[in-house]
């Protein structure tokens, strides 16, 4: 019987542990997406300001700075 307790004990142990970590690791993520969110939109700002400011001028719009390294998302890991 004191086994069973014990080995009882150590699961819900493990099974609280778990759960605070993988809370702990969305936390860290959601941060991480922000963050990625908000370079996004300041992209968009800039570039939507730059169009406004060709045209004002008479001219073409610039061309998109498609860097390939702000469209690429990360996987889940």
């Amino acid at each position: 019987m004191i086994k069973r307790r014990i080995i009882m004990g150590l699961l819900a142990l493990g099974t609280i542990g778990g759960f605070a970590a993988g809370f702990g690791s969305l936390a860290c993520h959601g941060r991480e997406r922000r963050e990625r969110w908000k370079e996004e939109v300041a992209e968009t700002c800039i570039r939507a300001a730059k169009n406004v400011d060709a045209e004002d001028r008479g001219g073409e719009r610039p061309a998109d700075d498609d860097d390939d390294d702000h469209h690429h998302h990360r996987g889940h890991r």
